[in-house]
């Protein structure tokens, strides 16, 4: 191999360990905990290299490669010249791959861990909780009902959950792609990688596992209560799609695993990475981070109208987000920075 392949892989390797490093120990955690409980199963990690490997490792790689051409050609009418040479951009290719396989293999153990908790915990024990705190914080009112009320109408909804189920997944696991391979992110890739890992984790399972709930579209199957949420669950029911949370409540009812699968309200993830999402964004420039807060409030009251989520589990998730995401960036602050090759980035703007 040439000298270039070897520096460049090696580098880039080494600025990713400490990312490595934390998805293996979560996963080894995950795995000894599932074995102790006789829920070792692989359902969840066979999906997500299903869905995840053909995106990350042929539909997008294809797009950029076809983007890039397209693009200069027509800026110079002639064929793209490498910015790095072919062993720099072997090693840097590998990288990524690793960095992307890490990541896949994170959500699978996120996804098992989550579809543990119910049974770690005996259901679902905090939703009159933190449905009464919700009420408290609004005046006495539960906010998804008052929502409801406000803003039922049939193509609102639609356009919410679309957003929320569709656009929010793309939003959250395509940029992580070119985070993983574009050389321009050199400079941010750890700290990004690192925070995605820590907002699901701390999040979606330490938190989550802390005060287990399900949130009100599943509060009459936790707590028998069919009357609080009643109203706002009929208006859902006539509107909008109800498959995502019937193929969450199966999943839960007899154990399986899949992608997605797996219950709990508090705190929201989606609110979570879509905050991550927005304070990288705000670092790029006033307009777009002003456009991607905006996005955080959009995903907030959606969970919220659309029964997903108490309010309280946004708030905690901004809260939550906000000092991981300074706890992060201070402690990589702090760590020797590890330099780019100059054979493999040969100007300033790739490092």
């Amino acid at each position: 191999m040439p000298r270039s392949f070897v520096d460049t892989f090696r580098v880039d390797l080494r600025q990713m360990m400490p990312f490595h490093a934390f998805v293996l120990a979560y996963t080894a955690i995950v795995l000894a905990i599932a074995a102790m409980y006789g829920a070792l199963g692989l359902n969840a990690y066979i999906q997500y290299v299903t869905q995840l490997a053909p995106l990350y490792f042929v539909i997008l790689p294809a797009t950029l490669a076809v983007a890039h051409v397209a693009l200069s050609i027509l800026r110079s009418g002639q064929p793209p010249h490498a910015a790095l040479s072919p062993g720099a951009l072997l090693g840097r290719t590998v990288s990524a791959a690793i960095t992307l396989g890490m990541l896949v293999l994170f959500l699978g153990s996120f996804t098992t861990f989550k579809g543990l908790m119910p049974v770690l915990a005996g259901g679902f024990p905090h939703d009159r909780l933190l449905a009464d705190i919700d009420a408290f914080l609004h005046g006495g009112v539960d906010p998804g009902p008052a929502l409801t009320a406000l803003v039922g109408y049939p193509f609102v909804l639609q356009g919410l959950q679309w957003n929320y189920a569709v656009v929010w997944t793309a939003l959250t696991i395509v940029p992580a792609f070119f985070i993983a391979v574009r050389p321009e992110a050199h400079a941010v890739r750890l700290r990004y990688f690192l925070c995605f890992a820590l907002v699901w984790a701390v999040l979606g399972n330490l938190i989550a596992f802390g005060l287990l709930s399900a949130g009100p579209i599943f509060y009459a199957g936790v707590t028998g209560d069919a009357a609080r949420f009643g109203g706002q669950m009929a208006v859902l029911g006539e509107h909008i799609d109800s498959r995502i949370s019937a193929y969450l409540w199966q999943s839960y009812v007899h154990g399986t695993v899949g992608i997605g699968t797996g219950i709990s309200a508090f705190p929201s993830v989606h609110v979570g990475a879509a905050m991550m999402n927005a304070l990288f964004l705000r670092e790029t420039g006033r307009l777009v981070g002003f456009l991607a807060f905006a996005y955080v409030a959009v995903i907030a009251v959606s969970a919220v109208l659309l029964g997903w989520h108490y309010a309280v589990d946004g708030y905690v998730s901004i809260l939550v987000v906000w000092l991981l995401h300074r706890a992060v960036k201070r402690l990589l602050g702090a760590r020797p920075r590890v330099e780019d090759d100059v054979t493999a980035s040969p100007s300033p703007a790739t490092r």
